[in-house]
């Protein structure tokens, strides 16, 4: 279009060089010329069609987000799980693609996602379809043989200003397990979710608690850059499963996070995150088995020769949605498994961050080390299956570990590569141990 306009303009210049020549000439004695036949009127361009109005877009401030971080995960590496998630994403004016997959190569875990987002003027939508297939960790004792979740969801945003966001979210989950004392079997569970977060709307914790809870980057550490200006965040949420339709779960689950920075010095700083949660509402399905089939369970008396059932499977919660005081995501000494989940979970951690060099270009082959902080960590929580739990201090868990995080440059890709070593202090017998974390984690 601006093109067009100038081409308009250049023709309408050429055209009017004779006339300003021809007056600007001095005038001189000529005979009166024969009479001509009207020039034939010039031909008039069309005008230019008005600009069109650019699409409606969330607001400023997410609109451009992409264009602020220009910082699309393409490649995250999960260790010593031996996971890998690989992302593909496209931005096309107010709608992003995305497919994503992520493959654990030590015990085979495998999921794909694909999701739609669009970006309307004062709200976003997300619709997501998964599939996921679990098995055993090596050397687990689990009679199991997998477990797959198949489902969608649609995600609705309701942004009020850059800090202020509400969420609604509805999901079907389809499950089926194999076990291999059992004919498979297959359940569904239907939940809606509301939720509220204030602060920075990069946080991989507080979105998966608000919005989609698989499929996300789960750092090992708090990356501080995603931290925003006003150093506090926080989200809550309340999910609600009902029996309706083919719905086979019933449960309420109310969930909050905050997360603080702390400025120590100008450039050494704390984060602390506190998670709480709770199952408000849960069924009781079955605590005793007559056998190990599980065809015949019950509540109540068990009877003479039952066997017991552990409490991760007596009620009507599926094990996914039940709180984890171990991973990275929690505790970092302590490994996630039966021992570590519940209905009652409460913890805190602490991050300690100090710059070992900034700003730098230190060369090695083809990266290029441009940050690095050493960390230090200290935890402590508890989990359980009653209200009370969480706030008992005997069972009480403390770890504690140091680690770093470095940001390097390797062509056009950022990578953010993290490592923490974190030991229990404190713990019961069967939490308690050491472990280390590492995450890789590239932007382009």
């Amino acid at each position: 279009m601006r093109t067009w306009r100038r081409l308009s303009l250049l023709a309408v210049i050429l055209a009017a060089i004779p006339l300003i020549a021809q007056e600007a000439s001095p005038p001189q004695q000529q005979p009166a010329p024969a009479p001509q036949p009207a020039p034939a009127p010039a031909p008039t361009m069309e005008p230019a069609p008005p600009p069109q109005a650019e699409p409606p877009v969330l607001s400023r401030a997410a609109s451009g987000a992409y264009e602020r971080r220009d910082a699309l995960p393409y490649f995250n590496l999960y260790l010593p799980e031996g996971q890998a998630s690989v992302r593909l994403r496209k931005l096309i004016k107010n709608v992003l693609f995305e497919s994503q997959i992520d493959y654990k190569f030590v015990n085979g875990d495998i999921s794909t996602f694909l999701r739609y987002k669009y970006y309307a003027k004062d709200y976003t939508y997300k619709l997501s379809i998964f599939d996921t297939i679990g098995f055993p960790d090596i050397g687990s004792t689990s009679k199991t043989e997998f477990q797959r979740v198949r489902g969608g969801l649609l995600l609705t945003e309701f942004p009020r200003d850059y800090n202020h966001r509400y969420f609604w979210l509805v999901q079907d989950d389809r499950l089926t397990f194999g076990d291999v004392t059992m004919v498979d079997n297959r359940k569904n569970n239907i939940y809606t979710k509301i939720g509220y977060q204030y602060g920075t709307e990069f946080d991989e914790h507080l979105n998966a608690m608000v919005g989609e809870s698989r499929g996300r980057i789960i750092p090992v550490l708090t990356a501080f850059r995603d931290i925003g200006a006003q150093k506090t965040s926080f989200a809550v949420a309340l999910t609600e499963s009902a029996s309706i339709a083919t719905g086979d779960y019933r449960y309420t689950k109310l969930e909050g996070e905050t997360l603080r920075r702390w400025d120590i010095t100008p450039t050494s700083f704390v984060v602390t995150r506190a998670h709480v949660g709770l199952f408000p509402t849960k069924s009781t399905v079955r605590t005793w088995c007559a056998d190990e089939t599980h065809q015949v369970c019950g509540t109540g008396k068990p009877p003479a020769g039952s066997i017991p059932v552990p409490l991760i499977e007596r009620y009507s919660v599926p094990a996914y949605e039940l709180f984890d005081l171990g991973g990275r995501e929690a505790l970092r000494g302590v490994k996630s498994q039966d021992a570590s989940a519940g209905t009652s979970e409460f913890h805190v951690t602490n991050e300690y961050f100090v710059p070992v060099f900034r700003n730098r270009d230190y060369r090695t082959y083809l990266a290029h080390w441009n940050t690095l902080y050493g960390i230090g960590y200290l935890g402590v929580g508890n989990v359980g299956y009653s209200l009370s739990d969480p706030w008992r201090l005997r069972n009480y868990v403390a770890d504690a570990g140091l680690g770093f995080e470095a940001s390097i440059t390797v062509r056009d890709f950022e990578v953010l590569l993290s490592l923490i070593y974190a030991h229990t202090i404190r713990a019961p017998e069967e939490l308690r141990g050491g472990k280390t974390r590492v995450s890789i984690r590239t932007i382009r």
